[in-house]
């Protein structure tokens, strides 16, 4: 179960606007890089949001026991992407087409395996004052039962329980029309996302909470395992951590493009 997320900084594109763009940069991907999809890209604009900055589009695809989505932000200069998917990806090929379509100028890439104890693989440095992005990463501790309905609920309750933004309601679909084996819903707040992709057999699932804002750890926790009736290993990764450099950058580029105004006066 690989989960790669990758941050890309310094992307003044405009494609990061265009909802076009970024379709076509999904099916890419998802065509090349070896991932099975089970739907259709669905793209959801978002502006005149509380901030500003944060305008931009939302993109997701459900896979075969995953998901693979993309959040611009044009005024940050950046794009966040996750891959989640129970096979081989060809990591290499993601970056690559990422590079040619949504061009940046440097990421932060973070993978892992999510059948593992994700507690105990290495931590990243949190810094709620600079940092805008945390990604919890759940899945539940012991067996659980769960159904299409019961997901849909969860994932319609969650985000305004922990006082996130919802700007859909969820997606919940199977994997293949006759004997399904996995269960995935997925739900798109404020220009992130809550997935959660239910393993029948197992009994088991693998959540993420894609967050733009960090609230109380305890509460996201303790909320999920009341909501889903088990108790949950955890872990919280911080994204965004460079966007606070790119808009503190962009001062000295504003007095730099506009000098030409102090030349005549």
């Amino acid at each position: 179960m690989l989960h790669i997320m990758i941050d890309a900084y310094g992307s003044d594109s405009p494609k990061l606007d265009n909802l076009k763009s970024v379709y076509d940069s999904i099916v890419k991907i998802t065509n090349f890089v070896g991932v099975k999809t089970i739907m259709p890209p669905s793209l959801i604009p978002y502006y005149y949001g509380s901030v500003k900055e944060d305008d931009g589009i939302s993109a997701f695809v459900l896979l075969k026991g995953g998901h693979f989505t993309i959040h611009t932000f044009p005024q940050r200069e950046c794009y966040f992407v996750d891959l989640l998917y129970d096979g081989f990806v060809n990591e290499a090929k993601l970056l690559e087409i990422l590079h040619t379509e949504l061009p940046f100028e440097h990421e932060l890439v973070h993978a892992l395996d999510r059948r593992f104890e994700i507690n105990d693989q290495l931590k990243t440095h949190i810094d709620e004052s600079r940092d805008f992005g945390p990604h919890y990463l759940m899945h539940n501790i012991e067996p659980v039962e769960l159904d299409m309905d019961t997901i849909y609920t969860f994932l319609d309750r969650i985000p305004v329980l922990i006082n996130m933004d919802p700007i859909t309601r969820p997606t919940v679909i199977t994997d293949r029309v006759v004997e399904p084996e996995i269960i995935s819903g997925i739900t798109v707040i404020a220009q992130s996302h809550i997935a959660l992709h239910y393993y029948k057999a197992e009994k088991r699932f693998y959540l993420d909470i894609f967050s733009c804002s960090f609230i109380d750890c305890d509460d996201i926790i303790n909320t999920v395992q009341e909501l889903l009736g088990t108790a949950c290993d955890w872990r919280l990764i911080s994204r965004g951590s460079k966007h606070t450099e790119k808009l503190t950058e962009r001062d000295e580029y504003i007095s730099r493009f506009n000098i030409w105004q102090e030349n005549i006066r």
